[in-house]
Order: C-alpha cells, then sequence, then structure tokens
C-alpha cells in the first residue's frame, strides 16, 4: 500500500519527517503511528480549511468522548455531509475566527462605522 498523508498539524509533518523532535507527551501516540510509517509515500501538511469534514468529525469526536464509527455516507452527521457536498461543489471554506479578526480590522481601520 502506498499512501500519501496529509495533515493538518505542521508539527506532526516535521516530527514524523524527523526535523523535530516529539515532545514526552505526544510520545504514545506517536509510537502506535511510526509502525505504519513504511506505508506512507509522503506526508504533507494541509490547512484545517483543505479538509473542513474531517475536522468536523475530529471536533464532534472530543466532544463526543466516545468512539464511532460510520459504514456510509448517510450515517455521518447532517453538518459532515453538508461540508463534504460543499467540498465537491468546489465552494471554498473558511475558519470563522479569521473572518472575525477581518471584519474587525476593517472597523477598527474606521472603513465602517
Amino acid at each position: 500500500m502506498d499512501l500519501h498523508l496529509e495533515v493538518d498539524s505542521l508539527t506532526l509533518v516535521q516530527i514524523i519527517s524527523g526535523d523535530h523532535a516529539c515532545p514526552w507527551h505526544l510520545r504514545v501516540e506517536l509510537d502506535d503511528l511510526l509502525p505504519f510509517q513504511s506505508l506512507f509515500r509522503s506526508i504533507t501538511h494541509c490547512f484545517r480549511e483543505a479538509n473542513k469534514p474531517s475536522d468536523r468529525l475530529a471536533k464532534m469526536g472530543a466532544n463526543w468522548g466516545s468512539d464511532a464509527l460510520f459504514d456510509s455516507f448517510v450515517e455521518l452527521p447532517p453538518m459532515a455531509r453538508g461540508d463534504i457536498w460543499m467540498d465537491r461543489l468546489g465552494f471554498p471554506s473558511f475558519r470563522k475566527r479569521i473572518l472575525q479578526l477581518a471584519l474587525f480590522d476593517v472597523i477598527a481601520s474606521g472603513v465602517i462605522e
């Protein structure tokens, strides 16, 4: 198997690539991942906005506090399905926090009152 791993953590990319040392508190998780490293053709960083469906599912999983397995598209939570459809249709994805800061900068500059 020849996988391309794309992650939204630049630090993880640097750790797996050997450019940075792994912090001790992440060592157990990294030790679970490293046996699969030979399967990765490459590993690259992508911004969280580039993969909104997986980011949303990760946030949901963290909030649920338990594992969930989805065997089909229709079993996914409605918001995750919506993110996938928007991605397939080519709509851009933005982080809300960035937009709020940008709007704050415009208001602070006096352009909008």
